[in-house]
């Protein structure tokens, strides 16, 4: 039987710092799986200052859109996700910020207009997924029961 971590919540975190002690297979493995069962925080899009009502007073539907931030070190535009509060910068500049899981930060990432994803971008340790890694990450089975 699988151990659960007595802190779910660092799980993503531990397994980013063990892979990056020790790049190999294992560890890299560990980390998706560690993508797939951790919720992050996931900045909206920063909106205009405009009432959300459209026609006769009726409420706009709204669609969730991810920030995007060009990373010059990438020299790409990616979507910053973060495994904790703490992770995001007091001036980070954003729309709201809403925890999700997996499989709903992917769905975001399709909608958007990004080529890739970031976790923790402002933090020493980061983690680039690409485009390739997230479909990996999206065809794996979910188990939400499932800790190392």
């Amino acid at each position: 039987m699988k151990k659960k971590p007595s802190n779910p919540d660092l799980l993503l975190e531990r397994r980013l710092i063990d892979f990056f002690r020790d790049k190999s297979k294992e560890k890299y493995v560990l980390l998706l799986e560690a993508f797939r069962c951790t919720d992050v925080l996931v900045p909206a899009a920063p909106t205009a200052n405009e009432l959300p009502f459209g026609n006769e007073g009726i409420l706009k539907q709204t669609v969730f859109r991810p920030d995007v931030i060009y990373m010059a070190s990438e020299n790409k535009r990616l979507m910053p996700i973060f495994s904790d509060p703490t992770k995001i910068p007091s001036d980070y500049a954003s729309g709201k910020t809403v925890f999700m899981h997996c499989s709903g930060w992917i769905k975001a990432f399709y909608a958007g207009n990004s080529e890739g994803v970031i976790l923790n971008p402002f933090s020493d340790i980061s983690f680039l997924l690409t485009p390739d890694q997230i479909r990996i990450l999206s065809l794996f089975r979910q188990t939400t029961s499932e800790y190392r």
